[in-house]
């Protein structure tokens, strides 16, 4: 009866260590941006912090945007970190060394 606990216990760790290796794997770049700069990127959606108009309020704000053309570039690395503090959504910073150039993952 220990044995097959064992084996269970055994079992469940090793699907436990995959959802976290699985959680840790580097996520896959965008293979270009639209400009040069730093940027916001919510990695889970494919999306990018950019500028967007809300209707309800009648003005532009923050929010996720599926084009990077259309995503806010940031001057230095740390006005992109400062900004992906304030956001729930798991998200990292890129640096765009110009338009259709591959992305640096910068943290």
């Amino acid at each position: 009866m220990n044995a097959s606990k064992d084996a269970q216990r055994e079992k469940s760790d090793r699907i436990g260590k995959k959802k976290i290796r699985k959680a840790n794997a580097t996520p896959e770049v965008p293979k270009s941006l639209a400009r040069q700069g730093y940027v916001v990127w919510f990695h889970d959606h494919g999306k990018y912090l950019g500028l967007a108009w809300n209707e309800a309020m009648s003005e532009i704000e923050k929010a996720h945007v599926t084009n990077d053309d259309h995503a806010i570039y940031f001057e230095t690395f740390a006005q992109a970190a400062v900004a992906c503090d304030k956001f729930v959504s798991p998200c990292r910073v890129l640096h765009s060394p110009g338009p259709g150039k591959p992305p640096k993952l910068m943290g």
